[in-house]
């Protein structure tokens, strides 16, 4: 018997596509389907006995096209693919949502279809051409018009072309005048593939079950307590460690208003948001809540830590940062050295270790100023934090920022993911030594000035603001005096540095410890060598510019060559013991001025030793008890001339004046002078 022909009519090559593909499977046994879309064109004539349209709006203009009239016609009803449901059921409750189709009536009718459907979740918005901008959309769903869809939307869902619905297939069926067995078959080939929908939906309802419940299992081990809210201050979250803490049961308060479990000072906290943390008694329990929002989810998240474990988490960073190296690896007696003024130094340091206050060491290169730093933070009340030493000379001054204040994440290229903390943060409750502080750029002077003055740091590209709590240790090489006489560096921080200060002698001023600090040089690298006394005079004769450093140096130098069992001068790198061709500090031409440069310079050392300044007054009194008085008109004369030439720093009014390492080696050399004569 020969099937009977049905002519599908449709507005796009993509509707006829899917519309020819459902009708063919559902009735391609009985019936034949021609199809055409009026994009690609239609015969002027159509001689079938029965026509399909797509739509009302394809009917309408299909008729302006081709010659049509006196055929029998259909206008088939669509409806939305059921495979193509659970895209919108991700859509998050309350959004709205623009519809997007070819024409408006179209429009309504997939919304109508949803909300038929049962998809109320949302709210539809009809799409409407020549309307550019939509308020506060931020999904689109179209059925395979998505190319209408506006560009600034980000999300959109495609639900596909609509097929048509049963009734259509029905009318169809009727129309031809199937038999019952037949419509049967169809109906049941269409039902089927709801029933495959169905399975899905159930499937994927179960999935969303389990995991539901996993994460609810999962903070319910969680030792903190976790509570969340969403817009609407409704509670969406509540843990069983809450349940203990607020002494209600979770059944009891999901869904309920915040005002519910929690007070009106806390409330404030947790909606407003002015601070990141605030302390709480719960029930007789002392906890420290920390808020946190998920903009894109309207949520906001608090958890509740307990002091205690708070203790206990602090304790165990600070073990974790021993771990890492944060931490100090000497003490005073790895200082070593018998010579009175190192022993005086030592006496000192340890006082100035118990104090809080900012330290600065003052001391050539090599003499020991880390050795002392990670001394004094071992005998302070700071010992069991974490001690961190930079160098600030080794980096340079984008680099030396970001490693001291940390940075955000995207400061810039190549930044760490999440942002990083800076040493200050990492030091907190603890001691950060910064060695070389004299060669820092401006920039990060002013940068570290604010976290003396303020006691709290920003990082880099970010806005938060961090309390520290962190001593700092400073150390330079450098007269600071001087550059911030030439404008490179800046007298307030200099004062903020040097609230106590300490100044390490040079190994040429304790020439005594030579002999054992060669010792145990030798001795440290596993070696029985024994060191010709030669080595030791020649060691003793030496200016030493690199200090201990460069003592070490040599005798690690020496190890290496020597051939015997005794170090000797041969074994030595000579050229680094010959004389320097350093400029010699010219001495007055005076014998008069020389005498009472000696005497005032080694009077304000033995001052500056002690931790004190040295006045006109008391370079007076003190000159007066000496075989070489001096007026105080005589003293103000020869510090001007000090001053002028570098030696000393005279400080304003009763601040007194201080030897400057220049000095120090100018008073060395009045003294050489003198023994000559």
């Amino acid at each position: 018997m020969e099937r009977p022909t049905l002519t599908l009519i449709a507005g796009s090559t993509q509707t006829k596509k899917i519309l020819y593909d459902q009708l063919h499977q559902l009735a391609g046994d009985y019936i034949v389907v021609r199809a055409f879309a009026i994009d690609e064109s239609l015969p002027h004539q159509l001689e079938d006995h029965v026509i399909l349209y797509s739509s009302e709006a394809t009917k309408t203009e299909a008729a302006t096209i081709s010659n049509i009239s006196g055929k029998e016609s259909i206008v088939g009803k669509r409806t939305i693919r059921h495979d193509y449901i659970d895209r919108l059921l991700t859509i998050p409750h309350g959004e709205r949502v623009l519809m997007v189709n070819d024409d408006d009536p179209s429009t309504v009718d997939v919304i109508e279809s949803l909300y038929q459907l049962g998809i109320n979740h949302v709210t539809f918005l009809p799409f409407k051409r020549g309307q550019m901008f939509y308020d506060n959309i931020h999904v689109a769903v179209s059925p395979g018009e998505t190319h209408l869809c506006p560009s600034y939307i980000p999300q959109i869902i495609d639900i596909g072309v609509r097929p048509f619905d049963m009734a259509t297939i029905i009318k169809v069926m009727d129309y031809f005048q199937l038999d019952d067995s037949v419509s049967s078959k169809i109906s049941e080939r269409y039902i089927r593939s709801m029933i495959v929908l169905h399975r899905k939906i159930l499937g994927a309802e179960k999935e969303a079950l389990q995991t539901t419940e996993h994460y609810q299992n999962v903070v319910n081990t969680v030792d903190d307590g976790i509570l969340a809210i969403n817009k609407e201050r409704e509670i969406t979250l509540f843990n069983h460690r809450l349940e203990a803490l607020f002494q209600m049961p979770a059944k009891d308060v999901i869904g309920r208003d915040l005002s519910y479990v929690v007070d009106t000072d806390l409330q404030d906290f947790i909606i407003n948001g002015l601070e990141e943390n605030k302390f709480v008694s719960m029930n007789g329990v002392d906890v420290v809540a920390f808020r946190q929002s998920i903009p894109e989810e309207h949520t906001t998240v608090v958890t509740f830590k307990s002091v205690n474990q708070a203790f206990e988490i602090e304790k165990t960073a600070q073990r974790e940062q021993h771990k890492k190296g944060f931490a100090a690896k000497y003490d005073f007696e790895d200082i070593l050295g018998e010579h009175p003024r190192l022993l005086e130094r030592v006496r000192i340091a340890k006082k100035l270790a118990i104090a809080e206050h900012p330290v600065l060491i003052n001391g050539e290169t090599g003499v020991g100023k880390e050795l002392f730093a990670h001394a004094m933070h071992r005998n302070s009340l700071r010992k069991n934090g974490p001690f961190i030493a930079i160098n600030c000379s080794a980096l340079t001054e984008s680099l030396l920022e970001s490693e001291l204040f940390g940075y955000e994440e995207g400061t810039f290229t190549g930044a760490q993911r999440g942002g990083k903390k800076g040493l200050f943060e990492l030091a907190d409750n603890g001691t950060i030594f910064l060695d070389e502080i004299g060669d820092i750029s401006p920039t990060v002077q002013a940068h570290l000035l604010r976290v003396l003055q303020e006691k709290e740091i920003r990082r880099i590209g970010g806005r938060k603001i961090t309390p520290i709590n962190v001593r700092v240790i400073a150390a330079t090489n450098k007269n600071l005096e001087q550059k911030i006489t030439e404008g490179t560096f800046r007298s307030d921080l200099f004062y903020r540095l040097n609230v106590l200060q300490l100044a390490i002698p040079p190994l040429r001023e304790r020439l005594s410890d030579i002999q054992s600090l060669t010792n145990y040089f030798v001795t440290k690298s596993g070696t029985w060598m024994k060191v010709d006394p030669q080595v030791i005079e020649a060691f003793m004769a030496h200016h030493w510019p690199g200090n201990i450093r460069e003592l070490k140096s040599m005798i690690d130098y020496a190890l290496v060559v020597a051939g015997g069992s005794t170090i000797t001068l041969d074994d030595l790198p000579h050229h680094r013991l010959e004389p320097k061709s350093e400029k010699q500090t010219s001495l007055p031409v005076s014998t008069i001025d020389a005498k009472d440069h000696f005497v005032i310079l080694q009077m304000m050392k033995n001052r500056n030793d002690e931790g004190k300044t040295a006045s006109r007054d008391f370079l007076s009194k003190k000159s007066a008890t000496l075989s070489h008085p001096l007026s105080p008109q005589q003293i103000r004369l020869r510090l001007n001339d000090l001053e002028s030439k570098g030696y000393v720093v005279k400080g304003r009014g009763r601040a007194g004046t201080q030897i400057t390492l220049e000095g120090e080696q100018y008073l060395t050399q009045l003294k050489a002078h003198q023994k000559s004569r």
